[in-house]
């Protein structure tokens, strides 16, 4: 039986000699990783206009003058 460590975050697949690793999360593909991350910011968008916040402008995120 295989443990769960040894486990991408994404599909689920072994892991290699090489893995990607975000935040604590590691990954058995590049293209898994940009995957995950790419879902879980449409998740993050989808709660922040469920929540009423607008979606976020440039100057916001850099910290510039709003």
């Amino acid at each position: 039986m295989t443990k769960s460590e040894n486990r991408c975050a994404n599909c689920g697949g072994k892991l290699g000699l090489v893995s990607h690793h975000h935040r604590g999360l590691r990954f058995c593909r590049k293209t898994c990783k940009e995957n995950s991350l790419a879902k879980t910011a449409k998740d993050h968008a989808w709660m922040r206009r469920w929540f009423g916040f607008g979606p976020r402008k440039a100057s916001q995120v850099m910290g510039g003058p709003a």
